[in-house]
């Protein structure tokens, strides 16, 4: 599994489309549906989109620190990750 360096965005938005990600950092704010921006701890912030199904038991706010993993979603003009699994980071 490629892993963005020590779970962080800024890494994460070098790697191709479709690897595979682990980030950890909190829900900044919920866009719209299934996408939220998600934060590191540098501040660095990406859309991730995460269907209802992949929440599992978790319950998050803002200040819920969260282990994501997923794969890089590369578009034309921006780049998301799409959440394959969401933890509380303990």
């Amino acid at each position: 599994m490629l892993i963005a360096k020590n779970n962080e965005i800024k890494e994460a938005l070098k790697l191709n489309d479709d690897a595979k990600v682990v980030l950890e950092g909190k829900i900044k704010s919920h866009i719209k549906s299934d996408k939220y921006e998600f934060a590191d701890k540098n501040g660095d912030v990406i859309v991730v989109e995460i269907d209802n199904n992949k929440w599992g038991n978790v319950t998050a706010n803002e200040d819920t620190p969260l282990r994501i993993r997923g794969e890089v979603d590369k578009e034309l003009t921006k780049t998301k990750i799409d959440v394959d699994s969401v933890e509380v980071v303990k």
